[in-house]
């Protein structure tokens, strides 16, 4: 069965030594900004997404390198009340826009080309019914204003935290650029008869399928934190072992539970992770005199959600709670922190091989551990 994929942002580290390198880093997004690299008219909404553009680079810089390979994604839509206006369309986005006003090669203006209230998301599909789509086989981000964003998720209020959101849909269009993770969404996984609904189902119909998620989660968090190398290794065992025996329990039941939970915990981890690490960069922001600043932004608030960034606060615990709609996220952003606690390097592999799971990594590094049996 082919599946249309709707990829939404869940509602969804610099210390004194790097204060040099961070300051350097943030003259070079000042100048990158004032050469107007793109073909863009002075507006609010280009402003927005330029700052996004270059919070993309310095992210990538000191995170993911790949990630800032290019200086955009691709072709991404910016929805304003009653128009939308796209940024870098391709060749096969003006093909299938109507009365498309253009700027120049990297912008045009259009009518709403949806009425749907909310987006914040990347749009592909790999369903040949959806062959006449300018998302067909290609993918797009859509992103409400901020302003209308902040009517539908109140928390979101300020244009830092909207571009954080943006950052994670970037990552997402980064994955689908990648040649092997685009094949494998669309030849393997995209025609299971399972996918996230039913990941969100199960843990809503199954009252002990979540907890045994949440009971994993809790592990991955203890592991991280544990500063003992020897129970930490002993963690991560216990977290492997309970999360076979989970799997193997609902296995039998749902075939496919294991593969396709593999590939969303791959997919919406990684976008986590990416956004977790940009308010971390908005971070090294706040205070600091040469940081970007967004001209005439009502909704800019100088970094101030960000002076202090506590995941046992509530403006940052929904990063790392497994619940029902969203474990996957949490599972595959806590295993990518833990990873990185072990200097595990994956990030060059991981797109590149989308059906190796996220948790087969800590298996590898368990192997190598003298007292594996």
């Amino acid at each position: 069965m082919n599946i249309r994929l709707l990829l939404i942002a869940g509602v969804c580290i610099l210390s004194t030594a790097c204060q040099n390198k961070i300051k350097d880093s943030l003259k070079r997004v000042e100048t990158v900004a004032s050469e107007n690299q793109f073909d863009l008219p002075d507006s609010l909404s280009t402003r927005r997404i330029s700052f996004v553009l270059d919070l993309k680079k310095y992210v990538a810089e000191g995170n993911w390198s790949a990630f800032g390979t290019k200086s955009n994604e691709g072709t991404l839509i910016y929805f304003d009340e009653d128009r939308s206006e796209v940024f870098f369309p391709d060749s096969h986005v003006i093909e299938k826009l109507h009365d498309c006003k253009k700027h120049g090669d990297d912008y045009c203006l259009t009518e709403r080309t949806d009425s749907i209230p909310y987006h914040m998301e990347v749009m592909i599909s790999f369903n040949e019914v959806d062959s006449s789509e300018f998302f067909f086989k290609n993918p797009v981000e859509q992103y409400s204003s901020v302003e209308e964003i902040g009517k539908f998720i109140p928390s979101v209020e300020s244009t830092e935290m909207w571009a954080t959101m943006v950052l994670h849909e970037m990552f997402h269009h980064f994955q689908y650029n990648n040649e092997n993770y685009a094949k494998y969404a669309e030849s393997v996984v995209g025609i299971l008869p399972f996918d996230s609904r039913n990941l969100i189902a199960l843990c809503q119909e199954d009252e002990q399928f979540l907890t045994l998620i949440q009971g994993e989660n809790k592990i991955l968090m203890k592991a991280i934190s544990e500063d003992n190398k020897s129970n930490s290794d002993s963690l991560i065992t216990s977290y492997l072992d309970q999360r076979e025996r989970r799997i193997s329990t609902y296995g039998s039941e749902y075939p496919h539970l294991e593969q396709v939970e593999n590939y969303y915990i791959i997919q919406e981890g990684s976008a986590r992770y990416i956004e977790y690490q940009s308010m971390f960069t908005l971070k090294s922001y706040f205070n600091n005199s040469d940081a970007p600043i967004i001209l005439n932004d009502p909704k800019f608030y100088s970094y101030l959600e960000f002076e202090e960034i506590n995941l046992e606060n509530d403006a940052f615990n929904y990063l790392v709670y497994a619940g029902p709609t969203d474990y996957h996220y949490t599972i595959g952003f806590n295993t990518m922190r833990l990873l990185d606690k072990l200097k595990i390097e994956y990030k060059k592999d991981l797109l590149n091989n989308p059906e190796k799971g996220l948790h087969q990594y800590l298996e590898d590094y368990t192997n190598t551990l003298p007292n594996k049996n």
